[in-house]
């Protein structure tokens, strides 16, 4: 039986966690300042956050069960990496979770290779990740006051590639 992201498009996903990211920065993000930290947020849901050498193709990971949720990220990847890895896990535990510090049953490895590239759980993950660590209001506000991708990705905490992609994404 197909689950809801499976029955949306590429468009609706997008949306459906780019709608989720703006929730959880209004409530779990109230400092507002940038650039944004996935892991306190995850952990002021109640996600326990872990370093961890994961292996060479794994980036993170996240567990949950009726006794709570914990993800571990690789703790060999760049800064910037290691936050975009960190808001991705914690897209996977959004879309499953029932509310803040409620445990959802699942279990995902996310790896360096494209063996799960365009699953719709990966792709709500992966925008969800984005849109955390890159609210559309600021990114435009960078765009406007004339940053270029380098800048706009030093701003942000972010790879280039992931700040090129939002944007692109954003028409921004």
């Amino acid at each position: 039986m197909p689950t809801e992201l499976e029955q949306m498009s590429v468009k609706e996903i997008r949306d459906a966690a780019e709608e989720m990211a703006r929730e959880v920065l209004d409530e779990f993000w109230r400092e507002r300042f940038i650039p944004v930290d996935p892991v306190q947020i995850a952990r002021d849901m109640g996600v326990e956050v872990f370093s961890a050498e994961l292996g060479n193709d794994v980036l993170g990971l996240i567990f949950g069960s009726d006794k709570g949720t914990q993800i571990y990220i690789d703790r060999d990847q760049p800064a910037a990496r290691y936050r975009f890895t960190a808001a991705h896990e914690l897209g996977h535990y959004v879309d499953h979770a029932e509310g803040p510090g409620t445990a959802a049953e699942m279990d995902y490895v996310d790896r360096r290779s494209d063996v799960d590239r365009g699953n719709p759980r990966e792709v709500y993950a992966n925008h969800f990740a984005g849109a955390l660590l890159m609210p559309e209001p600021e990114l435009r506000a960078e765009r406007a006051r004339g940053r270029n991708d380098v800048q706009i990705a030093a701003h942000f905490g972010v790879s280039l590639a992931a700040a090129q992609y939002r944007r692109q994404l954003l028409k921004a």
